[in-house]
């Protein structure tokens, strides 16, 4: 095994390569110096970051991280029983507040827009139509409406 084929393997960890593996892994660090050493430094530099990670943690107050997580949880995923479709439906409403309150408005808004439409219809028959015509020279005018013919005589139409 030359160099560059053992240089990917040199950072795994124990039971990371199969036996075929690390027994070329193993051949090839017996007599390449140079691949020793990055070997010695990636477990220099893992050994570095990890104490800086644990000085880390150990800086951090986990007191509250449990009851933190817990609260996050619906109480019926960790009383072991299956949630209900009740259960369910009571968690995307606590979860989805504006949702649930549009989900309430919209059938609201819409009978109150069919209750304004049938009121304004007179809720029976069509709705009355009003008609205004004007004529300037006062001329006789038929017009046609659902219920028949009206005819409008003008006061100067007698002479004509």
């Amino acid at each position: 095994m030359r160099c560059a084929g053992a240089a990917p393997l040199l950072g795994s960890r124990p039971g990371e390569l199969d036996p075929t593996e690390e027994a070329l892994l193993h051949a090839h660090l017996s007599t390449c110096e140079s691949c020793r050493g990055r070997q010695a430094d990636q477990a220099a530099v893992a050994g570095i970051i990890e104490d800086g990670l644990l000085l880390e943690a150990s800086r951090r107050d986990f007191t509250d991280f449990a009851d933190g997580v817990m609260a996050r949880i619906p109480a019926s995923a960790w009383r072991g029983a299956p949630a209900g479709p009740l259960d369910r439906l009571r968690e995307l409403l606590r979860r989805h507040r504006v949702l649930a309150a549009a989900s309430a408005l919209v059938p609201a808004l819409a009978a109150v827009a069919l209750y304004l439409y049938i009121d304004r219809r007179g809720g029976t028959g069509p709705a009355e139509l009003s008609v205004e015509v004007t004529s300037e020279d006062l001329a006789t005018a038929v017009l046609q409406t659902s219920d028949g013919p009206v005819i409008l005589v003008g006061e100067g139409s007698e002479g004509t």
